[in-house]
């Protein structure tokens, strides 16, 4: 079995710390075999850390794509997603650009791109965020149940801001196989899934409370 943390911010996304380096040695301590850094429209942290990760760590490159819609995680791609696009758009330059779309933190109130709007992408997408650490275990609930209604593959990621809480939450593939090629393609063939346990209380408040501050500064506009 392998475990990925499929959803992570470094000092790149402008809403967290920590380098890639920092990352990986939180991701070596909780003995998971890989993970993506996925910042806010940026794929810095994640080319950075395929650069120097261990020979044993699999790093699949990654990044958070703010949509008109709401929030967008993109695969296996090393460039930059122009950002602020409509959904449906964000979608095929991912494909354009050999990638592949995940949904995370569905019902997240200023960035989830809640059920509806998944229903409209639904047969353009293989896989949701099933387990996101920073969410409610409710809703994390409510979206594994979508997931497997309408046949989904599933992923976990920790959401963490901070390298401490990488790791929280992670993917789970049942193979050895570690080429990234053929964890995109398991992702693909919806035989994957995300299990994990909640960030600390005290963390997602300070997250929300700072995400709201954030909020305002940027005068109402979502990252």
């Amino acid at each position: 079995m392998i475990k990925l943390d499929l959803h992570l911010h470094s000092h790149y996304s402008g809403d967290a710390t920590g380098t890639p380096r920092d990352i990986i040695r939180f991701i070596q301590k909780r003995k998971l075999n890989g993970l993506s850094i996925t910042d806010h429209n940026t794929t810095k942290g994640s080319l950075e850390a395929i650069k120097i990760k261990p020979k044993n760590l699999i790093v699949i490159p990654g990044v958070e794509v703010s949509t008109r819609e709401g929030h967008l995680i993109a695969l296996n791609v090393e460039e930059t997603i122009p950002p602020h696009l409509p959904l449906i758009e964000t979608i095929e330059i991912i494909f354009d650009k050999g990638g592949i779309p995940i949904v995370p933190h569905l019902f997240r109130n200023l960035s989830g791109i809640k059920k509806d709007r998944l229903l409209k992408i639904k047969d353009k997408i293989d896989a949701i965020e099933v387990y996101n650490a920073c969410s409610l275990p409710t809703s994390n609930l409510k979206t594994a149940k979508i997931a497997k209604e309408l046949k989904l593959g599933g992923v976990g990621g920790s959401d963490s801001h901070e390298p401490r809480y990488a790791g929280y939450a992670y993917t789970i593939l049942d193979t050895t196989d570690n080429r990234v090629d053929t964890i995109i393609e398991e992702i693909l063939k919806r035989r994957t899934w995300g299990i994990g346990e909640t960030l600390p209380l005290s963390y997602r408040k300070s997250r929300m409370i700072k995400s709201v501050k954030q909020f305002f500064q940027r005068g109402f506009k979502r990252i």
